[in-house]
C-alpha cells in the first residue's frame, strides 16, 4: 500500500490537506468524506482493509477540521463543504484517471455527500453512506434549539463544545484513547454550523425521492451519536436502487468497531457487484 499526502486549494483559496492510500492497480477509488471534528487520517483502518481488495482510498480534511485551513468548528454555508468535496473530487479524478470514484461519507460527511449528489456538485455512478447524520441521537430541547437559531444570526461564529463522548465512537477502548490523544480532532461547533447542518439534513431527506444513482447505507444499531431512523427514512423515501446493511450492535464508527471486518466484506461485495447490476 502506497501512501501519499498533499494540499489542494479549494474553490475560494482555502487550503485543504489530503492523504491517499493507493492500491498498485486500483479497481477504483473510495473518496472518503469524514465527520464533524475529525479528519482524513482516522480512516487508515478502512484503507488497510480496502486497498488489498483493490480500492484506493483518498480523503481530505474539510475546512475548519484536521490540518486544513479554516476556523475550528465553524462554517458559513453548508455549500462551502460541498464545494470543498467537489474540488477534491476534481483532484482525485485528475490523479487517478479512468477509474471509478465512489464517494463515501460518514456521519456529517454522509449528509455532505447526499447534498452534493442531489445538487449535482458530484455526479458519481454510485455512492456510500456510513451512519449519515440526518438526525442526532440526543434531541435538542426546543428552547435551546430556538436560542441556537437566534445565535446563528446574531453571533454565528460563536463555538461551543459539541458534547461528543469518545467512548461512543466504537466498542474498542483503543479508539477512544487514540481520539483523545489526537491533536487534529476538536469538539467545537458554532451556532451557524448547527443551523446549516439542520437545514441540509432536512432538505436531503425531503429530496431523497430525486436520487437517481445506486447507493449503499451502512447503519449501526448501537450508534450513540446518530439516530438511525434518519437512515431508515432515507431508505423508505429513495426510489432509486439502493442497499441498506444494518449492524445491530455496532457503534458510531463501523470501520473502527469490533466487527469491522463484516462491514468491509459487505462494502467489498457491494462494490464488486458494480453500479449497473439489476435490482
Amino acid at each position: 500500500m502506497r501512501g501519499r499526502s498533499g494540499w489542494v486549494p479549494s474553490w475560494d483559496g482555502t487550503w485543504l490537506s489530503w492523504r491517499a492510500w493507493e492500491a498498485e492497480e486500483p479497481r477504483g477509488v473510495l473518496l472518503v468524506v469524514h465527520g464533524l471534528g475529525e479528519h482524513a487520517g482516522r480512516y487508515g483502518r478502512l484503507a488497510a482493509a480496502m486497498v488489498p481488495r483493490g480500492w484506493s482510498c483518498w480523503a481530505a480534511d474539510l475546512r475548519g477540521m484536521g490540518a486544513s485551513e479554516g476556523r475550528r468548528g465553524h462554517l458559513e454555508r453548508w455549500s462551502d463543504w460541498v464545494r470543498d468535496v467537489r474540488r477534491f473530487h476534481e483532484l482525485v479524478a485528475t490523479e487517478v484517471p479512468d477509474r471509478e470514484v465512489v464517494p463515501l461519507g460518514h456521519s456529517f460527511g454522509g449528509v455532505i455527500v447526499t447534498t452534493a449528489v442531489l445538487s449535482g456538485d458530484l455526479r458519481p455512478r454510485r455512492f456510500v453512506l456510513s451512519n449519515p447524520a440526518f438526525r442526532l441521537r440526543d434531541r435538542v430541547p426546543l428552547p435551546k434549539l430556538l436560542l441556537g437559531r437566534v445565535a446563528s444570526r446574531a453571533v454565528p461564529a460563536l463555538t461551543l463544545p459539541s458534547g461528543l463522548d469518545p467512548e461512543t465512537l466504537a466498542r474498542d477502548p483503543a479508539v477512544a484513547e487514540a481520539y483523545r490523544a489526537d491533536p487534529l480532532v476538536h469538539d467545537r461547533i458554532s451556532a451557524r454550523l448547527f443551523a446549516e447542518w439542520e437545514a441540509a439534513a432536512g432538505e436531503a431527506l425531503r429530496l431523497a425521492p430525486r436520487l437517481e444513482v445506486p447507493f449503499l447505507v451502512l447503519v449501526s444499531g448501537g450508534d450513540g451519536l446518530v439516530d438511525h431512523t434518519g437512515s431508515l427514512e432515507l431508505d423508505r423515501r429513495a426510489a432509486c436502487r439502493h442497499t441498506l446493511r444494518f449492524y445491530p450492535a455496532a457503534a458510531h464508527e463501523p470501520f473502527n468497531d469490533l466487527d469491522a471486518e463484516a462491514v468491509f466484506r459487505d462494502l467489498t461485495e457491494w462494490l464488486e457487484d458494480g453500479p449497473d447490476q439489476p435490482a
